[in-house]
């Protein structure tokens, strides 16, 4: 019997992978990984923009009740929601350190640990919208009881600037009408 090189062996038994399957088997998970990562970023989406407008009408009926008790919506400094915060959950101070003084018309403003519906704009606590972003607030009177010519609504405006966090300066006017701002989301 005649004993061959290994290399001229014949080959028994199981043999490995070839490159192509390899990269094929590769591809087909990279592709399948991207679409379930699309239907999770679609469904994020639509949660944030279902959050926000469940928020908006939470907003809206405690405003509703602040005003049956105060005759009045809360006058703001800027645009932001730290007015809608401290009406709405008792803290006059606007930063959450200590038992609120005040009414409390929304309770979960005041929860402690991880609260999604409230952040912080230069110290001073907010209400965020559902992608993390500060409500945007103006009452139609300002601190003079004269009407505030920006105001959309009789009573009051409570808007979120939308999924592109446009535009991002508290201030701008919301009765812009441009890119920016036809994401935005009304109450």
């Amino acid at each position: 019997m005649k004993i061959l090189p290994y290399s001229n062996r014949p080959q028994r038994g199981a043999r490995g992978f070839t490159l192509v399957e390899l990269l094929t088997v590769i591809t087909i998970i990279v592709i399948l990984a991207s679409l379930v990562m699309g239907a999770l970023n679609g469904a994020r989406k639509l949660q944030a923009e279902k959050q926000t407008r469940v928020n908006l009408a939470a907003i809206n009926m405690h405003l509703e009740s602040y005003f049956s008790d105060n005759s009045f919506y809360p006058v703001g400094t800027d645009a932001s929601s730290k007015a809608l915060y401290t009406a709405l959950s008792g803290d006059f101070t606007g930063r959450g350190e200590e038992d609120p003084e005040g009414e409390i018309y929304w309770p979960e403003l005041l929860k402690t640990g991880k609260n999604a519906l409230v952040g912080r704009l230069n110290g001073e606590r907010i209400i965020l919208d559902g992608y993390g972003d500060s409500y945007r607030y103006r009452s139609a009177l300002d601190a003079d009881g004269n009407d505030d010519p920006r105001a959309k609504n009789a009573n009051f405006d409570i808007w979120s600037v939308g999924p592109d966090g446009k535009p991002t300066s508290i201030d701008v006017d919301s009765n812009l009408d441009n890119e920016e701002t036809l994401d935005d989301i009304w109450k």
